[in-house]
C-alpha cells in the first residue's frame, strides 16, 4: 500500500485502508478499516469519549479512490489533489471498535479530473458520504529507445 500511494504522489503517513475486498475496474472500489482505540488521532477527539475525526474518514475515502486512480492510470509518476467536496454529511459517529467500509464510485471523468461518489458504513448504516474531485496530473518516467 505504501508504494502505491507514494507511485500516486500521496505521501499521508497513515494508510486508512486495513483491506481491500473489491475492486470492480475503472467504476467501483470497497475497501475496509477497522478502528482501533490506539490510532494516534482520537487521542484527543474527544478524551474519554473517542470518535474518529470526520477529516479522517473523508481520507478513508479518498484513499480508496486512489485504488481506482491506480487502475485508471498504471504507468508514470500520478499526482492526486483534492479539488473539491461536496454534499459532505456525517450522519454517525465513528468509535473505536467500529469497522467502517469505504464505498466508492467513479461518477465522471474529464481531462485531469475524476469524480467519485464516496460512502462510509459502518454495520450497513451510512455514517459518512460525500462527493469529492481530484485533480490529477501524470508525468511519464522512463525513455523509450
Amino acid at each position: 500500500m505504501e508504494e502505491l500511494f507514494h507511485r500516486l504522489g500521496h505521501p499521508f503517513p497513515d494508510i486508512m485502508i486495513d483491506r481491500v475486498l473489491d475492486v470492480d475496474k475503472d467504476k467501483n472500489v470497497r475497501t475496509l478499516k477497522g478502528v482501533s482505540a490506539d490510532e494516534f488521532y482520537l487521542s484527543g477527539h474527544f478524551p474519554g469519549n473517542p470518535i474518529l475525526p470526520g477529516v479522517m474518514t473523508l481520507e478513508g475515502m479518498i484513499q480508496s479512490a486512489l485504488l481506482l486512480v491506480n487502475e485508471l492510470y498504471s504507468r508514470g509518476k500520478v499526482t492526486c489533489t483534492l479539488e473539491k467536496v461536496d454534499r459532505l454529511k456525517f450522519r454517525r459517529p465513528v468509535v473505536p471498535g467500529d469497522r467502517v467500509e469505504f464505498q466508492i464510485q467513479l461518477k465522471a471523468q474529464a481531462d485531469h479530473s475524476l469524480k467519485f461518489k464516496g460512502k462510509a458504513l459502518v454495520a450497513g448504516e451510512t455514517a459518512t458520504e460525500a462527493d469529492f474531485t481530484l485533480k490529477i496530473s501524470v508525468r511519464e518516467v522512463g525513455f523509450d529507445l
